[in-house]
């Protein structure tokens, strides 16, 4: 019985090909330069304007109020008390949705850094059965941020000294 020989890294095999001295394939880095390129892009879109940690000016308060009576009034109530201002943090209705959080200061959304607030309001909430969608089509990041700013406005000092928007 012949035994067969196994070739080495650089030698031709039986057939007249060279074996590749890569132990990876081609492909797996392949793979691995668009995964990085992807993520790269994702990290810098999602990234908020730098405007959503600078102070507030009035007219960004102003036009952000004028929005949030427009978009998002209907569900997080005048004031941004929320859907019931009972359960300031949500909760959950009868059909398993769930209820508009107050944004105020009295709910959870002070909470989140800006990065958080600014996708949730351009891509919708992530939470199973939220109604929250997305505004990307109807706000420019502008817009999106004058109705953070505003919702930032009506939260009590404290809150605005711990969410890093005052010294």
């Amino acid at each position: 019985m012949k035994k067969k020989q196994k070739s080495k890294a650089g030698q031709k095999t039986k057939k007249g090909q060279t074996k590749s001295k890569r132990k990876e394939p081609l492909w797996m880095w392949a793979g691995l330069g668009i995964c990085i390129v992807i993520g790269v892009t994702a990290y810098f879109y999602y990234q908020p304007p730098d405007s959503l940690s600078a102070s507030a000016t009035p007219t960004q308060i102003k036009l952000g109020e004028k929005l949030f009576a427009e978009n998002c009034l209907s569900c997080h109530g005048s004031g941004a008390r929320g859907e019931n201002p009972a359960q300031s943090r949500g909760g959950q209705k009868a059909d398993g949705s769930y209820l508009a959080p107050a944004l105020n200061g009295t709910g959870h959304a002070w909470h989140h850094p800006n990065e958080m607030l600014f996708s949730t309001v351009k891509d919708g909430s992530v939470a199973k059965d939220s109604t929250m969608l997305g505004f990307k089509e109807k706000l420019s990041d502008d817009d999106i941020v004058a109705v953070l700013q505003y919702v930032k406005s009506l939260w009590p000092d404290e809150i605005q000294v711990r969410h890093a928007m005052r010294p």
